[in-house]
């Protein structure tokens, strides 16, 4: 018998429309008896009746429908009871049409009674074809090829395919046959039916083989009439699969060429460079109120700015709306920004990342935030969680981070059950056992003649800095970093991170070097192998890190077959150098890196020669001990002493190991010698 019943409930669709219709021509003849003065009593009285009749009818198609299970049940409710509702108060106007009060009442009551008719329309549209399905439209943007090299399928390619072609049907709102698509549990679980996933076996997976059956099979996902899957996002729901399925793995290297890359390309839209180049001058008026300006890409004319002061004011955000146009990303974090400042970034419609971590900014200011925004952070704000539901209900936004917030854990689960945005909240008891992050210097000039200033980024969470320069570590009771720190000869610089409830972060140490002035005329001797040749780098005051493909180091290396130039086979590094006149340098200065499992090592031996008569006359020798294989990358400046007053010219030879240490896996091969700064010391 149930079985029966849900067959008929599936002619509620059919039927429904049929009051509907009845219902809305009967209110507009009475609107037009109203008005012309027309008698149109019998039409009226047959469309009332005709409406009531079938709409009575409809509520128990409906509630037949509803045995299936198929549907979310606080949408349902709430469809019913206004199903119910609209057919009772369409019975109480055929009541009416025969009373006196018929004249006074009816056109209100009727009106009432078809906005509620509408609403119940939209509650059953929600169900019928998803939440979003009376949306307005939104622009869509036009699709260009773009190549990524690391991705997660699943985040960034599976879930967009479900959320637009899927999750209508399988959401909280309707739940067609048992099963959702909304999270990553919901997948694993399944629906009525079983596993949808077997992992490594698309061809064993109803969320593939569904998608390929013909339309007119009643199993074909999504049913016909529904927006069907392109035959790339088939084809990408597959590879996932057969891939593993992973919900966190990245795809790495991916060929340009590949069938994959092809079909990643619809998902990846380019920035094209589709605004104008920004002013000069609004850029350097940006600057000079202290504003950190980047260029978003090679490829567009986009922006990213970055409020490095502490006090914003209007001409600040005044300065930012002149390139409105071009501003994607915005960071005002850790400043006063608040409710009164915010009503100007509304205009700033191309914005698709803003952060204002530690601001003033409440859930008033949230209605201001543009709907281009697809990016938020507001750690450590004020907002609360009925101001983060009313935004997230009106914003297209994909992801918020929103630690430290006035948001309950309950009300953190709403949130995510409710809502497609990824949603980070943090970890709770994130700070225990967590040492913070270590600080970061922003400059990354280390050498100086004069003097120099050494300034630390102000990280997420306001850690207090404390520093040393006299190479102790810091502790609690070294100086607190307040400004930046001026110094003006070579010295050692460590900072940590401290922070109630926290461990303290790592020691971040960098060696400040006062120099004797660059190197200005040279002539090099050997090259360096053409994968690692910045010669210019060698003379420039900058220190290399340990990232020896960071385009600051020079790499020498014997017996390179790649390079074609043989005069650098040797390995070793040979420069001749002209000295100043009159010059006060004591020291040459060698910067260079040991990374034994990138087949780096020390010198083996730095010689300096007088060559100012044509003879060579040693100056200087140090021999580095041998490598060890178990040593951990670290970076040295060798300082060789002049020894001799009234140079004319000198002769650099640094010596490379040659060959790769006893014990490491690749033993007796060809070692690397990378250098990154030649310079004169005091």
């Amino acid at each position: 018998m149930l079985e029966f019943l849900q067959y008929l409930g599936k002619y509620h669709p059919v039927i429904i429309h049929l009051p509907i219709g009845v219902l809305y021509f009967t209110f507009f003849l009475s609107v037009c008896e109203k008005i012309f003065k027309e008698n149109f009593l019998i039409p009226i009285k047959f469309g009332l009746g005709f409406s009531f009749v079938f709409a009575v009818i409809s509520c128990f198609l409906g509630y037949f429908l509803s045995l299936g299970g198929d549907y979310g049940e606080e949408t349902l409710n709430i469809h019913m009871w206004l199903g119910i509702s609209t057919a009772v108060l369409n019975g109480g106007l055929l009541w009416i049409h025969y009373k006196d009060i018929y004249k006074k009442q009816f056109i209100s009551f009727f009106g009432f009674t078809i906005v509620l008719l509408t609403i119940t329309g939209h509650y059953g549209g929600s169900m019928t074809h998803g939440e979003g399905f009376l949306d307005l439209p939104k622009a869509k943007n036009e699709i260009i090829f773009n190549e990524k090299d690391s991705l997660n399928l699943y985040t960034e390619v599976v879930r967009t395919i479900l959320d637009n072609k899927c999750v209508k049907c399988h959401s909280q709102s309707k739940t067609k046959g048992g099963l959702l698509l909304v999270s990553e549990q919901d997948i694993l679980k399944g629906g009525k039916s079983g596993n949808i996933l077997v992992a490594n076996n698309a061809l064993e997976s109803h969320m593939f083989n569904y998608l390929t059956l013909p339309l007119e099979d009643e199993l074909h996902m999504p049913p016909k009439g529904n927006s069907q899957l392109k035959e790339y996002e088939i084809e990408l729901i597959k590879y996932w699969i057969d891939s593993g399925a992973s919900f966190q793995k990245f795809e790495q290297s991916i060929n340009v060429n590949s069938n994959l890359s092809k079909n990643l390309a619809s998902f990846f839209p380019k920035l094209a460079a589709i605004v104008r180049i920004p002013k000069k001058k609004d850029l350097e008026k940006l600057q000079n109120l202290n504003f950190r300006l980047e260029r978003n890409s090679n490829e567009n004319n986009f922006i990213e700015a970055k409020f490095l002061g502490k006090i914003l004011q209007s001409k600040h955000l005044n300065a930012l709306l002149k390139i409105k146009n071009q501003l994607i990303k915005l960071d005002l974090s850790n400043t006063n920004f608040d409710d009164n400042l915010i009503s100007k970034l509304k205009n700033l419609e191309n914005l698709k990342y803003l952060k204002l971590n530690d601001t003033k900014i409440s859930d008033k200011g949230l209605v201001y935030i543009n709907n281009s925004v697809e990016s938020l952070n507001l750690n450590n704000t004020s907002v609360s969680f009925n101001g983060i539901e009313s935004f997230l209900e009106n914003s297209s936004l994909k992801k918020a981070y929103l630690w430290n917030t006035k948001i309950s854990v309950d009300q953190q689960n709403q949130l995510k059950e409710n809502y497609l945005t990824e949603i980070n909240f943090g970890a709770n008891n994130f700070a225990r056992d967590m040492p913070l992050a270590l600080p970061v210097i922003m400059s990354e000039q280390t050498m100086f003649e004069d003097s120099l200033l050494i300034e630390i980024y102000k990280s997420l969470g306001n850690p207090q800095y404390r520093y040393t320069t006299n190479g102790d570590e810091p502790d609690s009771l070294s100086t607190i970093y307040t400004e930046p720190v001026k110094i003006n000869k070579t010295l050692t610089f460590k900072a940590k991170a401290f922070k109630k409830g926290w461990k303290s972060s790592k020691t971040v140490s960098v060696e400040y070097v006062k120099t004797g002035g660059l190197i200005t005329e040279h002539k090099l001797r050997t090259n360096p192998d053409i994968r690692y040749k910045n010669v210019d780098r060698l003379f420039d005051g900058t220190l290399g890190n340990l990232d020896f493909r960071s385009g600051h180091w020079n790499g020498f290396i014997k017996n390179n077959e790649n390079n074609v130039d043989k005069t650098s086979s040797s390995g070793d590094l040979i420069v001749e150098i002209n000295m100043p006149k009159q010059s006060q340098a004591n020291y040459i200065g060698i910067h260079a890196l040991t990374s034994i499992p990138a087949y780096i090592t020390f010198p083996k031996k730095i010689e300096l020669f007088d060559i100012s008569s044509g003879k060579e006359v040693l100056l200087s020798s140090k021999v580095m001990p041998i490598p060890d294989v178990n040593e951990i990358p670290e970076m040295k400046m060798y300082k060789m002493p002049l020894n001799k007053k009234n140079l004319d010219k000198i002769k650099l030879v640094v010596t490379s190991n040659k060959k790769l240490p006893k014990n490491h896996p690749a033993e007796g091969e060809p070692a690397w010698l990378f250098v990154s700064e030649i310079i004169f010391l005091f």
